[in-house]
């Protein structure tokens, strides 16, 4: 046991250590004496000891200075005050700075000492097992949100003093939803437990690995010579993804984005926050740029990241501001005369960027959550065209609308979707909605029972991407689905691709066993459907049709069609030049208007 005794007289020093001998004679104590704190840094002296006794009159510091110093720099070392006598001011000061006991010189004996300093350890251990546990997470056993910020504090005052590297990753498992919603949250926190340990593995004692909640994990790499060293240990971190993950017969694959924020020792942000906000958009811009990758904040990036936040403010207000527009992409029967339907496609005409690509604005709505509002536009918007067409005497078609998840788990999304075809009188068969294979299996047991909701009133569900999720038949058996959509990347590949064409085939079979529609999206010529045994009420939609147009050509193009057919029909009892040559007219005028 090492004891400190930290007092300016020898005589009261000797005496001390011969009690303490006494109190203790069969363990061995190595005992330190130190009669004027003020020539060391007196709270790094009082670390290195189990026991630390200060006398109250030191000179020009007090005990109670030193107690309050080291209360103040979180110092776990037991601190008995030592006085000449008994002041019921400094008694009450004692014990509000934090010293383990207070004692009177001219009282001690060995019984006394044996007995503070017995108390003084249970009290210790006591305070170390509680505070073990406020600063640690309970899942994975490391440090939590409040150990990590004070630890980030306390580095960067350090790193700053020492002029070394700082570098702080903030890290996040990419889809471990997907690993909840599919193996059980038991698996979810095994993949937790067996992340935290190998992120715990390639990291130095001296840094520090914590949980900040969630699937989020906080890094602090700190007393770095070289920038180097931070890229072999940012190069460890990520090599750790690559080793499978198991949780009992089962492979889990999971990877993960972080974002680094470096403090170089020429550069100074003493702002742990700040800091802390630096690395959330280094990864916020890997999440954004694909997932499993890595990023690193810099200024150019700050550009970045400061014009994607007045990019989602003007996005919120897309709506507001008139710059959301529908334009409608024809689906034609297998005969490609014909006209089935459309899907609505969201464009966002923005008045200071131009037109922003869906694949751009769609996520970022989801993200902020914009969506909620821009999805219940295109729901209102689409309901208000059909009425407008009806009015006008137009033949109206059913109209495919994508929504998101989001959308679904919403508790007014099956009401307000109800409301507003009635606001407008509008057949619930004349509006589809469509969501992802992947989206609608990641959230099943939220969406199925808003899904049966809605078909029952006369709504119609497809599911979009058909082929890229993992759906059982079991599962899609028991949702209330029309169609099924085969997604356009096997089109793309069916010319070339033998896997993709049989993968169009066998998806072509399921929905004949469950008597489901089926619509081919992405033809840009008509060889791609040669191989494919389509039935009759097949939909085709691409560019080999047309491409997504406004209203105005919809409406247009819709018409010339519905003459097509009829001119077809007439052609097969009239077989005249005239009406030849009018076919081929309205042909040649579809083909314009279509872009073809």
């Amino acid at each position: 046991m090492n004891l400190l005794v930290v007092d300016d007289d020898e005589v009261d020093f000797l005496h001390i250590k011969r009690l303490l001998k006494k109190a203790f004679p069969n363990k061995a104590i190595d005992i330190t004496w130190i009669n004027d704190p003020s020539e060391k840094d007196i709270i790094e002296e009082i670390n290195k000891y189990d026991i630390c006794f200060i006398d109250q009159n030191i000179g020009v510091i007090s005990g109670i200075e030193i107690i309050r110093e080291a209360n103040e720099n979180k110092c776990f070392v037991p601190l008995i005050l030592l006085t000449g006598q008994y002041n019921a001011d400094i008694d009450r000061k004692a014990s509000e700075f934090g010293a383990a006991d207070f004692l009177i010189k001219g009282e001690l004996s060995v019984g006394l000492l044996n007995r503070a300093i017995r108390y003084s350890i249970s009290q210790k251990e006591l305070e170390e097992k509680l505070t073990k546990l406020a600063y640690l997470d309970g899942v994975t056993k490391l440090a939590n949100r409040t150990k990590f910020d004070e630890f980030l504090e306390f580095s960067i005052h350090n790193t700053m003093r020492a002029e070394k590297y700082l570098a702080l990753i903030v890290l996040d498992l990419d889809d471990f939803k997907v690993v909840n919603d599919t193996y059980g949250h038991p698996a979810g926190d095994a993949l937790l437990k067996e992340i935290a340990s190998r992120l715990a593995g390639v990291i130095r004692c001296t840094d520090l690995v914590a949980r900040l909640g969630g699937d989020e994990f906080g890094i602090v790499l700190n007393g770095y010579h070289h920038e180097n060293d931070i890229m072999v240990i940012k190069d460890k971190i990520k090599n750790i993804f690559d080793e499978p993950l198991h949780y009992e017969e089962s492979i889990i694959p999971c990877k993960c984005s972080f974002g680094i924020a470096l403090m170089a020792p020429h550069v100074r942000d003493r702002k742990a926050s700040t800091f802390l906000k630096a690395a959330d958009h280094a990864l916020y811009m890997a999440k954004k740029n694909g997932k499993n990758t890595c990023e690193f904040y810099d200024h150019e990036l700050r550009k970045t990241i400061t014009e994607t936040v007045k990019m989602e403010h003007d996005l919120s207000n897309a709506a507001i501001n008139g710059e959301l527009e529908l334009l409608f992409q024809p689906k034609m029967f297998k005969c490609g005369i014909h006209i089935s339907g459309a899907e609505a496609l969201l464009r966002w005409n923005s008045s200071t960027r131009g037109t922003i690509s869906p694949a751009i604005f769609i996520p970022m709505a989801e993200k902020t959550l914009s969506i909620l509002e821009i999805g219940k536009w295109v729901i209102e918007e689409t309901c208000a065209k059909i009425k407008k067409w009806t009015d006008q005497g137009i033949k109206v078609l059913p109209i495919a609308v994508n929504v998101s998840p989001l959308q679904m788990q919403k508790d007014d999304f099956v009401d307000h979707v109800k409301e507003t075809l009635e606001k407008y009188d509008v057949d619930p068969a004349l509006l589809e909605l469509e969501i992802t294979e992947t989206a609608l299996m990641e959230n099943l047991a939220l969406l199925k029972d808003k899904m049966e909701a809605l078909a029952k009133y006369g709504v119609k569900w497809v599911i979009d991407d058909f082929g890229v999720g993992y759906s059982s038949l079991t599962r899609l058996k028991e949702l209330p689905i029309s169609k099924i959509k085969i997604d356009r990347s096997f089109i793309a590949q069916i010319e070339v691709s033998p896997a993709s064409l049989k993968i169009c085939k066998i998806v072509i079979l399921l929905a004949n066993e469950f008597n489901l529609e089926i619509v081919v999206e992405g033809v840009e010529k008509p060889s791609q459907l040669n191989e494919l045994m389509l039935p009759d009420t097949a939909e085709l939609q691409g560019f080999y049709y047309s491409k997504p147009i406004n209203e105005n050509e919809f409406i247009q193009f819709s018409s010339l069609r519905q003459q097509n057919l009829t001119l077809v029909r007439e052609r097969k009892v009239i077989h005249s030049s005239v009406n030849q040559t009018k076919l081929n007219n309205i042909q040649n005028e579809v083909l314009s208007c279509c872009g073809g």
